[in-house]
């Protein structure tokens, strides 16, 4: 599918059928958007894809997006790594010798780590907020590709999500993505004039 089309294909679809979706198709989707760009390479997301606890993640949302919730075949909760320095030992670790130089290996060990080290707290939320926004686009565009409907949520109590999910207190709550099929015939949202966004000096 051309990029222009597949872009004016993706609306937020916030009702969803009974049709379920395919699991692998999911996975297939967090495949293709874990190549999109993150600063240093670190990736630093995590995708906790919720079907069996979605009640309880439910609960947690706000005002209709609980709703959304329940009526979604899943929602995948992102989650960004906020301990960074361990982030590239990973890398390091599970890339090898086979998929970098030794040079490059050092530079996860060593010299990000120490950089890291360095980042004040703004920083690094800014720093995990924006690569965090460059995956999930992605996934929601790959998700379209395949024909699924999806919604980006920010709506739900993120001091709660951790305990909810069971997952380790290192990873930031992010975003929640909806993901089902839907009957609902969507119009595109208004976009400002390609011109009154641009400035040229």
């Amino acid at each position: 599918m051309k990029f222009l089309e597949l872009n004016k294909k993706r609306h937020a679809t916030k009702q969803f059928n009974a049709k379920k979706v395919d699991y692998q198709d999911i996975r297939t989707a967090i495949e293709i958007a874990q190549l999109a760009p993150s600063a240093h390479n670190m990736q630093p997301w995590k995708f906790v894809v919720v079907e069996e606890k979605k009640q309880d993640l439910a609960e947690i949302a706000r005002g209709s997006n609980g709703d959304q919730i329940l009526s979604a075949s899943y929602t995948v909760a992102v989650f960004s790594d906020t301990d960074l320095e361990k982030r590239a030992r990973k890398i390091a670790r599970i890339g090898g010798a086979q998929n970098f130089s030794e040079e490059q290996l050092q530079i996860y060990l060593k010299n990000l780590p120490n950089e890291f080290a360095r980042y004040s707290d703004q920083y690094k939320s800014d720093y995990l907020a924006l690569n965090t926004g460059l995956v999930v686009m992605n996934l929601v565009l790959a998700l379209t590709d395949q024909g699924l409907a999806s919604n980006i949520i920010l709506g739900f109590d993120k001091a709660k999500a951790n305990d909810v999910l069971d997952i380790d207190p290192r990873f930031r709550p992010e975003v929640l993505v909806t993901i089902g099929y839907s009957d609902d015939k969507l119009e595109p949202s208004y976009r400002l004039p390609v011109d009154e966004i641009i400035e040229r000096r």
